[in-house]
Formats: structure tokens, sequence, C-alpha cells
């Protein structure tokens, strides 16, 4: 007896955990949920159709069978009680339940069908989307880069590109990088498509089989070498004074700390702390934070670009946000490939200058003044880097030394047009062409901009013989 009766109970359990009848408008108003257990109410006119209603009262439509009348049953909900009639429910439990006795999941037939309009523009915002931890370059390249390189494909449906298409868009390009970049990242688009049952198989792989292997890529190395650096900053004088100011100071920018012009040309003011001697980028390529010390002709240039003042020019005037603006004052410096071009025609160096050049003869320059890889790659803010520089830690002076050294690298084989630069457009001390010929005895011990005040010229007078050991700070009373 005793052995009976809990078995006799799990028996009242189960009898109790569901009922069978015919399922109409108010059943799910009339039976209240159970304590311990989901409770199922059983249509009896059409088989596999129920309303399940859980221990916190929530109450849903649902329906469940075997895909093609084999293996285990597949569960699916329709809808909550509360927003769907009970006509609605049984309709849509009617379609799902004849839909998985022909051996096809309801589910993805539904999500095949809301994917027929969708295009490989709309894949990249939903990638975008998803992918917290892209860079903004990256956003960028999705969202530019295989809609400039493969139009005809970028707004049809994933629906109707055949792997045939695809390879007649190669065949007509001129097999660039660009392109190879772009097939590569509508490539992974569409593997986010199959992933996402929106189409059965990814075209783009089968394409690529009949491609094959893609040119091999040959990475660019032009830079300026310091036999031509005269050349550049003999044309860059010429140039310098077609430009807008803000033009002219990001390629000043971009030369002496070798960093992106993507990265560069968006610096914010707030990010500019003259005290602290730092200039920030936080939207770089890497995705890491880089923190650039301010050398003294860096911080010459800044301090010419915040006193900017000019009622009627409004390139003249700071700007409130940024640092490099355009020549309307309604935003950030957009492009430099005009002022590159005007350049060019004028440098003669036997190519066509990008700002990616600079970058080049930026790292090229230091490793000339043979400073270690990485330390190159902590100044380019490298996103991979030798394993080794985990141990390392490098403080902001001693980037500063090395930004410092490579400044005057530039003047050496540049004919001093950065201490021309410093003293005719930057209105600094004109006493001072090397601010690295300074006793550091002698400068005060006060945050950086107060140590930096004799090198700009309107503190000219003030600070007159400085450097010298017999110096003394004039009386300010």
């Amino acid at each position: 007896m005793v052995t009976n009766e809990p078995k006799s109970n799990n028996v009242k359990k189960l009898r109790t955990s569901s009922i069978s009848i015919q399922i109409n408008k108010s059943t799910w108003e009339k039976h209240k949920p159970r304590q311990s257990r989901d409770f199922y109410v059983r249509d009896t006119k059409l088989g596999g159709y129920y309303i399940r209603i859980r221990p916190n009262g929530k109450k849903t439509y649902n329906c469940s069978s075997r895909l093609g009348g084999i293996g285990r049953k597949v569960f699916l909900t329709i809808g909550d009680c509360n927003l769907l009639t009970q006509d609605e429910a049984r309709e849509t439990a009617r379609e799902y339940l004849h839909s998985l006795k022909q051996g096809v999941h309801p589910k993805l037939k539904i999500r095949t069908e809301s994917a027929k309009n969708k295009t490989l523009e709309n894949l990249a915002e939903d990638y975008i989307a998803v992918n917290k931890k892209l860079a903004e370059g990256t956003i960028k390249d999705y969202r530019n880069r295989i809609k400039n390189c493969m139009p005809i494909l970028w707004k049809r449906p994933v629906t109707e590109i055949t792997t045939e298409d695809i390879v007649d868009w190669w065949a007509k390009s001129n097999g660039s990088r660009n392109n190879q970049i772009a097939f590569t990242y509508a490539r992974k688009l569409m593997s986010q498509a199959t992933a996402k049952r929106y189409i059965a198989e990814n075209p783009f792989l089968d394409a690529k089989e009949l491609i094959g292997d893609f040119p091999e890529y040959v990475r660019k190395t032009t830079h300026i070498s310091k036999r031509d650096l005269w050349k550049f900053f003999e044309a860059f004088k010429k140039i310098g004074s077609s430009l807008s100011p803000s033009m002219r100071d990001l390629i000043v920018f971009l030369l002496v700390t070798g960093k992106r012009s993507e990265e560069s040309r968006t610096l914010s003011w707030d990010n500019v702390n003259f005290r602290d001697g730092t200039i920030t980028l936080e939207k770089t390529k890497s995705g890491k934070v880089d923190v650039i010390p301010m050398t003294d002709f860096m911080y010459v240039m800044l301090k010419y670009r915040e006193s900017m003042s000019n009622e009627k020019r409004p390139a003249l005037n700071k700007h409130p946000i940024y640092v490099f603006h355009n020549r309307l004052g309604t935003g950030c410096v957009k492009d430099v490939r005009k002022a590159m071009n005007k350049i060019n025609s004028e440098a003669n160096l036997g190519f066509n200058l990008t700002p990616h050049d600079f970058r080049r003869t930026f790292s090229t320059a230091l490793a000339e003044l043979e400073i270690t890889n990485e330390d190159v790659a902590v100044l380019l803010n490298h996103a991979k880097r030798d394993v080794t520089e985990g141990y390392i830690t490098r403080s902001l002076e001693y980037k500063q030394r090395n930004l410092e050294k490579l400044e005057k690298y530039f003047n050496d084989y540049g004919e001093s047009t950065l201490n021309y630069i410093c003293v005719h457009w930057y209105e600094g001390n004109s006493n001072l062409f090397e601010p690295s010929f300074i006793d550091e005895s002698v400068r005060m011990k006060m945050n950086k901009e107060k140590e930096r005040e004799h090198l700009l010229g309107k503190n000219e007078d003030k600070y007159d013989g400085y450097g010298h050991p017999e110096w003394e700070k004039p009386d300010q009373s």
C-alpha cells in the first residue's frame, strides 16, 4: 500500500496537467494557471493544436507535430492569447501543421518569405548593428566599398543573386585590391544570410571556386625618401598659401605624427590638452585610444590654431568643435586629395603622394633613426604588435623624445622647413628655430603649457635670451 500511494499521486498529477476539449474563443479565459507546472488545454477538433497556460499566468496558442511525420515533435508558439483571437490562432495552426506534415519547418519558410526583399545593403546594416566593436572606418567601409565596387549587386535582393551574376561582375571588373576587398565583404554578408536562413547557399563561395585565386596583392611602399624631403617641403611651402589654413595644418599634422587621415581630421578641441601636453585620438582603426605627446612644434601649431580669429573669413576662425575645420566652418575637413594633387604637381617626386604615404614616410624615417620596431608600432598605434611590447611600459615622455627625433630628422633633410613653418606660419618665437637646444635645467617647473610660453612669438621679448644658463625670468609685476 505504501509503495502504491506515491504512484497514485503521480498519476493524478499527470491527469490534471492537461485536458482535451474543443477550444473556442473563451476557452483561454476559463482556465486558470497551476502552481507547479504548465497546464495544457488540447483541442479535440484539430490534432496538435493547444493552449499553454504557465504558472505565472501567461497564456499562448501553440501547436506541435513531427516534421514529415517522423522524428521528434516540433513545438511552435503561435501567439499570446491576449493578442490573437481563437479563429486567427486556429487558422495559423492549420498552416503550421500542414507545413510540418509536408516536411517544411514553417518558421524557416516565413523567414525565407521575409528575406525576399533583403539586399546586400540591408545585410550590411544588420551586420553593423550586431557587431558593436567595429571601428568607424570599418563601418564606413562596409557601407561604401561594396556599393562603389559592385553597384549592380548592392541593391538586388539576395535571393536573386546567383553565382553567374558574381562571376560576370568579376570578369568585367579590373580585379583591383578594392574589388577583392568588396568581394570578401559581400561573401561575409551572404554567409550571414545563410546563417539566418534567408538563402540556402552562399553563391560567393561557388563564385570563388570558379574565379580562382585573386591576383597577388603588392603592398605599396611609396614614401618620401630623405633625399627627396627637400623637394616635398619646397613644394609644400609654395602651395601652402593656396590651401586653407586647416588643410595646410592637417597635412603638417599627418607628416609629424604618422596618423591616418580619417582619424586626424576629426580631432576635436576637447581632445587637445595643453596643460598635460597631450593629443587624444579616440576613433582609430585599431579600436584603441591613441594618446600623442605634444612636442614643442605641435604645441606652437595648435596654439596658433586655438587663437585664430577673423570675422569675415570662417576658415580663419577657431572652430568650436574641430581642430581642422572646413572652409565654411560647418564641420571637419572631409578630403585632402585635392590638396595632395596640388603638392604632387609641384614636387615631382616620381609618384602621386597620398596621405598614407606620410605614414610610410614617418615609419621609414623612424627606422633610419634606429627606433625599434616595437617603438614604431607604438607611435603608429598598430592593432598587432610584437609580443615583447606587453612587457614594456612606454611613457609619454619616451614617445615624445622619439617624435622630437623625427622632427629634427625632417628639419635636417628638409632644409629646416619645420623651423620656417613654426615661425612664419604659426607665429613662433623667431629666436627659437630648434626647441631642442634649450637647456632642460632652466625650464620652469610648471605645467607643460606654462613651460612652453617662450615658444610663442607674442612672448618673444619677454623671453629674450631664454635658454642661456644665466637667463632669469623677468619681473612680472
